[in-house]
């Protein structure tokens, strides 16, 4: 199981490398959620790391029904991100009936052709899983990060663990959510392909070399 560190910032993604990550998802405005990181910080981060990047993809802030200037935004950053070597995006849209926008979403996988596509968390705004795990895999989505509908991955593990059990041979499930090392332990043995974490300490706005480090040791333990 690998570790994937959410990294807001250059000092985040110098703790989560430093701390032993895998990968990392880069992103900035992490108080909003998540929004795609600038060119600058891309370029920063391909040239003094050497780790899987996946960029976030997301014009905005707050919901993840969008107009279709900001589609053609997210097809222009996924193109972006991958001039710049980015090994991947990460990305969503919904309808405002909370099924995919599989318009856009063919798009993004269009635009991200050779680089791997991760569905965000807008999976669990999703009212429907089932039908939205089968339209990820015929769009050949490589990974879903996901909390399984419930404000914490370990609120939604019982139903993450049913996907990954139904799914998990189709498409990756990357539990993600309040992950910590106080909990890190209790996503084990259960196939998933990694686990995601922000690894930042309450109060603080970077990630946390030592909570990657010990994530890093209770996954590989």
């Amino acid at each position: 199981m690998l570790l994937e560190i959410c990294t807001p910032t250059l000092e985040s993604v110098e703790a989560a490398v430093t701390g032993g990550a895998d990968r990392i998802e880069l992103c900035e405005n992490l108080e909003v959620g998540g929004t795609t990181p600038s060119q600058e910080l891309i370029r920063q981060v391909r040239e003094q790391f050497d780790i899987d990047i996946q960029v976030l993809v997301r014009p905005r802030g707050g919901d993840f029904v969008y107009t279709a200037d900001e589609i053609r935004q997210t097809v222009d950053e996924i193109q972006m991100a991958k001039s710049l070597g980015a090994q991947g995006v990460v990305v969503g849209a919904l309808k405002p009936n909370t099924s995919l926008d599989l318009d856009a979403l063919t798009q993004f996988k269009e635009a991200a052709s050779g680089i791997q596509i991760t569905f965000h968390k807008a999976m669990d705004e999703v009212k429907e899983p089932i039908i939205a795990i089968e339209s990820l895999i015929a769009l050949a989505y490589n990974r879903i990060l996901t909390s399984g509908g419930k404000p914490t991955a370990v609120e939604g593990l019982a139903d993450i663990r049913l996907w990954q059990k139904q799914f998990g041979n189709q498409i990756g499930f990357m539990p993600g959510g309040s992950i910590r090392p106080e909990n890190a332990n209790l996503f084990k043995g259960y196939g998933f392909p990694a686990i995601h974490s922000a690894a930042i300490r309450k109060g603080q706005i970077h990630s946390d070399q030592a909570t990657v480090a010990r994530l890093a040791e209770i996954i590989r333990a």
